[in-house]
């Protein structure tokens, strides 16, 4: 008798003990159940209207298309909305994060048109992949490969790093505002104020500068930048409409023309390059066609605020034994003529 209480107390303890694990460790049995579990069964993106991001980006659908709000209804790409929509509707669980908790976390709301929550979700920090091989071995580092979210009361990892909502707007834009080709300038100008620098492309597609005295040069060292200013020019940001033409600086900056032949006709690309933006380096910048004001890195800028001493040296006088031999070649030409 005492040995089958004993077998029974045993058995009871066994199952008491498996138990308390189970309700200590709730979330462990959930990874079977959640993995592979879609995120957003119901999501139908044709009925999304409007995205916000983080309580600092927010997208809408409008009667023009899609605009980032944020950036003061500038047009959104709408290729950049669907394929993110896309990925939102797709998203899978990949693993639960036992244990884990969300860092840096950033709210995403869908709504449809009439401003009804369609869709929330709550994603964490993206998650690297450690280096292996190579890499690993000369310390270099991992590589972006998903997102943790939060998911049913579990923290878990999806395999999509989810970085157009981390609140950056450029990611959800066209941020290229210019792609006139170098190859088909044939001339440029800078002006500031009454200053006018002009320069063409003459034979063998190489600059001259009108103008030059008899003792100067173009100094070709400094010509790298002149027909690509405006080939590849993306944006920073885009300018608040309410500032005024003092902070612009528009009317005392730099202007910055292109003349591009296009087939058989001659079109002309006119950019203005105005004042630093309030506490960086940035400036403000237009092009003569857009109702939009950017910003564009300094580096950019510079390339459209030549001066003629940026363009300009003092021609090199010829070396005395260049100059020898110069007049040497004279002598014996004056010889060879008085033997004829």
């Amino acid at each position: 008798m005492k040995t089958k209480n004993l077998a029974v107390l045993v058995v009871v303890a066994v199952v008491l003990g498996v138990a308390a694990y189970l309700i200590g460790n709730g979330s462990r049995p959930s990874a079977p159940r959640l993995n592979g579990k879609a995120i957003l069964p119901e999501l139908n993106a044709a009925d999304v209207a409007k995205i916000e991001i983080g309580g600092k980006l927010t997208l809408a659908s409008t009667d023009k298309g899609w605009v980032v709000e944020s950036l003061y209804g500038y047009p959104a790409s709408r290729d950049k909305i669907a394929e993110n929509l896309l990925k939102l509707a797709e998203l899978k669980v990949g693993q639960v994060a036992r244990g884990r908790k969300l860092g840096n976390e950033t709210d995403v709301t869908l709504k449809d048109a009439a401003g009804k929550s369609l869709a929330e979700l709550k994603l964490g920090d993206t998650h690297s992949k450690k280096p292996t091989g190579q890499a690993a071995m000369y310390g270099g580092g991992g590589y972006p490969d998903g997102r943790y979210l939060a998911f049913e009361g579990e923290t878990v990892l999806v395999k999509d790093t989810l970085d157009a909502f981390d609140g950056d707007a450029k990611k959800w834009c066209e941020t290229r505002i210019a792609s006139v080709p170098s190859s088909d300038v044939t001339a440029v100008s800078y002006r500031h104020g009454d200053a006018l620098v002009e320069l063409e492309k003459g034979t063998n597609s190489t600059w001259v500068l009108k103008g030059l005295g008899p003792k100067e040069e173009l100094d070709t060292s400094k010509t790298y930048s002149l027909d690509s200013a405006l080939s590849y020019l993306d944006f920073n940001s885009v300018a608040d409409p309410k500032l005024t033409e003092a902070e612009l600086g528009f009317s005392t900056g730099y202007v910055y023309t292109v003349t591009v032949k296009d087939g058989s006709n001659t079109v002309k690309r006119v950019a203005t390059v105005g004042n630093k933006v309030k506490d960086g380096s940035d400036r403000y910048f237009k092009l003569d066609d857009g109702k939009w004001v950017f910003t564009i890195s300094s580096y950019s800028a510079e390339s459209m605020m030549k001066k003629r001493a940026d363009l300009v040296k003092a021609k090199e006088e010829p070396k005395k034994d260049e100059a020898k031999k110069g007049e040497a070649k004279k002598d014996d030409g004056k010889k060879t003529d008085a033997k004829k």
